[in-house]
């Protein structure tokens, strides 16, 4: 009686190697939504923007004179609309500011900045920069707060729409410009929000719209994104002191090379590779552009608390 492997066998040792084998690059890009607009524009705002001043407090002992200022900016506001979603975004990065001890490189801010380092990505955080700037000056007054907004929304828009054409039809793609494009479609559809939020959108008509062509657009910006990451990934033979002792590698989009299994075909390599690193991160963005979908009533009539104690 033999004890070879069935040939069904051998195919799912050799798939199960191969999904073990694509784990084990750590340097691929992360594209998805960044962190600080998922916690802070989620229904769970004031929690977290309750956790985020407590957090620096405990960073700044004593904080006497910074919450002093973080009070006066306030004054009676909570609990109110503006505090809630985009609005409790920019209060977090306004506490980061006055509280004088946080360094740049852990602040939201700047942990929200990087997500567009890519060049041509600037203009879309230009807007994101001014238009957080414009909720904290204005984050007691609503008359000065919606048009600002407003205004920001269609600029912000258009550079969106100009970053996604650079990828698509200019073949400008990188992963870094596909993360700039996620992140500012996030914050979007954020402005949208609290502009109902606040009372200057009377329908969440526009938001679903939007949401919906951003969906689309996500489907095809990374279908452009594979294309442009599988012709810089490549399979190829490393060779020791000769030529007998040459092993099969693949190389990354990121330049990271590990040896591979001899009987799998780039292809066929390449499509875990991206499968593993890339799909699983569409799959979390589509995921969340959805549950914002799902809770939309419950995000546009979300009313922000914040106790400065």
């Amino acid at each position: 009686m033999g004890s070879g492997m069935s040939e069904e066998e051998r195919r799912e040792t050799t798939r199960d190697n191969l999904e073990k084998d694509v784990k084990k690059f750590r340097k691929c890009p992360d594209v998805t939504v960044n962190r600080a607009v998922v916690m802070f524009c989620s229904s769970s705002s004031s929690e977290l923007l309750q956790q985020h001043l407590s957090d620096r407090k405990q960073r700044n002992y004593p904080a006497a004179d910074w919450l002093k200022r973080l009070a006066e900016k306030l004054a009676n506001l909570s609990p109110d609309p503006k505090l809630a979603g985009l609005g409790a975004l920019a209060i977090a990065v306004f506490i980061d500011i006055i509280s004088a001890s946080s360094s740049s490189s852990e602040t939201v801010k700047e942990a929200l900045r990087c997500a567009f380092a890519e060049e041509k990505a600037s203009e879309v955080w230009d807007h994101i920069d001014e238009c957080l700037k414009r909720c904290t000056m204005h984050i007691d007054n609503t008359e000065e707060l919606g048009p600002d907004i407003r205004r920001i929304e269609v600029q912000l828009s258009a550079a969106i729409t100009k970053l996604k054409n650079s990828m698509v039809r200019d073949g400008h793609m990188t992963s870094g410009a596909l993360k700039a494009w996620v992140n500012g479609a996030a914050f979007h559809i954020q402005m949208l929000i609290h502009l109902v939020r606040l009372g200057g959108t009377q329908s969440c008509d526009p938001v679903e719209r939007l949401l919906s062509a951003y969906l689309s657009d996500l489907d095809l910006l990374f279908k452009k994104h594979r294309q442009a990451v599988e012709k810089k990934c490549r399979k190829g033979y490393s060779f020791d002191d000769s030529p007998w002792s040459a092993w099969p590698y693949f190389e990354t989009e990121e330049g990271e090379l590990r040896s591979t299994i001899p009987s799998v075909r780039f292809e066929k390599y390449f499509e875990a590779y991206y499968e593993e690193h890339y799909s699983r991160q569409k799959d979390e963005i589509r995921s969340y552009f959805m549950t914002v979908r799902d809770e939309l009533p419950g995000l546009v009539s979300l009313v922000g608390r914040l106790s400065v104690q």
